[in-house]
């Protein structure tokens, strides 16, 4: 009898088991694929979300970097 990981809690499961016995988490085909698209929305909106970040990022190095080379340029 081979161990597999729930997917949802992370527990180890029987590979006969239709359910996880710990969160109730089905591994019928149908679930298993509803659970896949639901990862893919979650990557993809992720994915989103780290592109926003690298720009707001970009944009405060691009504003740090104006004032430093302005107050040098004040000093000489």
């Amino acid at each position: 009898m081979a161990l597999q990981r729930c997917p949802e809690c992370r527990h180890k499961v029987s590979e006969n088991a239709q359910a996880c016995p710990n969160c109730g988490f089905s591994f019928k085909e149908s679930d298993l694929e509803i659970y896949r698209q639901k990862l893919e929305e979650r990557r993809l909106h992720n994915q989103e979300i780290n592109r926003k970040s690298v720009k707001i990022h970009l944009f405060w190095l691009a504003i740090f970097t104006l004032v430093i080379a302005i107050a040098g340029w004040l000093n000489n």
